[in-house]
């Protein structure tokens, strides 16, 4: 297993194929406890995981938004948020499945696996409700994110980065060191 930061700097989104070669289940409950361990504002912990550990289960949510991630993947975590676990003054929904996600694509990584943060089909409220009846979630629930996890087949593209130097400043905005 590699190091943390090499993990932080080795991850990209994988947008392109995925090796048929399956993901061994311990390595996917490794992986998708890594997201549970993820801090969870007021301690709500509101996200739920449906690992989908084969290439059927797969196949079956992405029939809901095909995507060249999900159509090749051997694997995939699905990352849904309870509603009801939340506080009445504030909704860590969206920090607290985010922070999940990071810690799933990074021990993903870690192990050897490629991913990719898959939010955008489920926006579209048909698709959402189709994924969530195929997963088989509670009223009540939202599908947050898909992360497909597999093999690459290939190098996989990635985009590059902003310089921190750009982006990193000492006291004030705008102020290099």
């Amino acid at each position: 297993m590699m190091e943390y930061f090499q993990a932080v700097e080795q991850r990209y989104s994988h947008k392109e194929r995925f090796l048929p070669t399956p993901v061994p289940l311990n390595h996917l409950e490794r992986i998708a406890k890594a997201g549970l361990a993820a801090p969870t504002g007021t301690n709500s912990q509101c996200v739920r995981l449906v690992l989908l550990p084969d290439r059927e289960s797969v196949q079956t949510l992405c029939a809901a938004a095909p995507t060249a991630g999900m159509e090749t993947a051997p694997a995939a975590v699905a990352l849904l948020t309870d509603s009801s676990a939340q506080q009445a003054w504030h909704n860590f929904e969206l920090e607290d499945y985010a922070a999940a996600a990071e810690n799933i694509l990074l021990a993903a990584v870690a192990l050897g696996y490629a991913s990719v943060w898959l939010d955008s089909p489920y926006f579209d409220e048909e698709k959402q409700q189709t994924a969530l009846t195929i997963l088989g979630a509670p009223e009540g629930f939202t599908l947050r994110v898909v992360l497909p996890i597999g093999l690459p087949d290939g190098e996989g593209s990635r985009r590059g980065k902003i310089p921190c130097e750009e982006r990193m400043f000492y006291r004030k905005y705008g102020v290099s060191r």
